[in-house]
Parts: structure tokens; sequence; C-alpha cells
């Protein structure tokens, strides 16, 4: 079983295409799931994404040759935290979002939410059984968002639907972490 979150969705789209054969369950932790829609950035462009607060964070401009989108999550600028704090965890409190912050990375690769082709192939992705959990208070990825994405997933293969789990949680995740390890846990006792 392969768990993703926000981008790391492209990432289980890629490796169920490689390797569907090795895997028995996917979950989309409200992540990304290209399958109609060729990559992360032009899901991003649909109407269902308008109200992303991603679009208000600020991003380094870096020399292309470096292949990275660059963020500073350890900026002083309190607008900045404000932000960052409603875009992923508006339920945390501030010291609780900071250490989130501290964790993650500046840098991620350009390629991922560009990629050229980062869609779920129906023939490969597509026999994977898979569960989409959809963070209700999500603000990174809107709920409109991962509505669109689990239904061009279950057009996409009809005869293997997303099993969807709805969650009271932001982009972050929930706050009790045993929400998600029931969730997976619920999972992993799915028949194969």
């Amino acid at each position: 079983m392969l768990v993703g979150g926000s981008l790391g969705g492209a990432t289980l789209n890629a490796v169920a295409n490689q390797v569907p054969d090795l895997l028995a369950h996917l979950v989309y932790a409200s992540a990304f799931c290209p399958t109609e829609h060729p990559s992360v950035l032009r899901l991003m462009t649909t109407p269902e994404a308008a109200t992303s607060s991603m679009f208000g964070l600020p991003a380094i401009q870096t020399p292309p040759e470096l292949g990275v989108s660059r963020v500073n999550w350890r900026s002083g600028d309190p607008a900045f935290f404000a932000l960052v704090k409603e875009s992923i965890a508006a339920d945390r409190p501030d010291a609780e979002v900071r250490a989130l912050m501290n964790i993650l990375e500046p840098d991620e690769s350009a390629a991922v939410g560009a990629s050229e082709d980062a869609r779920g192939l129906p023939t490969e992705w597509g026999r994977v059984p898979r569960t989409f959990l959809r963070y209700t208070q999500d603000r990174t990825i809107p709920l409109p968002l991962q509505d669109l994405m689990i239904r061009e997933a279950d057009a996409t293969t009809p005869h293997n639907p997303f099993r969807v789990r709805s969650l009271p949680a932001p982009h972050a995740g929930p706050r009790d972490p045993a929400l998600l390890a029931d969730e997976l846990e619920l999972v992993a006792r799915l028949p194969r």
C-alpha cells in the first residue's frame, strides 16, 4: 500500500504506471491525481482550483536549469506565515504551524507539478485499487478540485472507482493522527 499527500499523488500515479502488480492499494490523502488533465499544473488552471490559497504563496525565482520551484518556508514575514497557516493548517496553533513549516523542503522538483504527463494510465494505474481521502477543510486543494479528480479518475476506470472517505482536515491532514491511522487500517483490511 502506498500513501501520498499533495504533490505525492503524482508520484503515486507514476509508481502505479510502472509497477501496478506490486501494489495492493493506493491512498491519495488530499493528493493530486491527474487522469484527464495531464499534469498538476493543468489541474491548477481549472475553475475548480480557483480558490486555492496556494496562488498567494510567493515563489522564489530560481534559474530554470536548477529544475526546482523554491519557497522559503522559514521566512520571518508575518504576512507569509498567516498565508501558510491559512493554506495548510488553519486549525493548528501557531507553534504547530511553525514546526510543520520547519520540516517542509524549500525546493520541489519543478517537473513534478509541470510534468508533461503525470496521468494515471487506465491499463496500469487503473488496475490498482485506490482510496481518496477528501480533506473537507483543505484550502490548498479545494474540495471542488478534489471532487473533480475523483470524478475524472472514476470516468477513466469505471470498473475500479475510488473508495472515497471524507475527513474534517486541512491540507496538512487531521490534527489527531488517529483519524488518518484508522483510515489506513480500514484500507489494510480491504479484500485484495
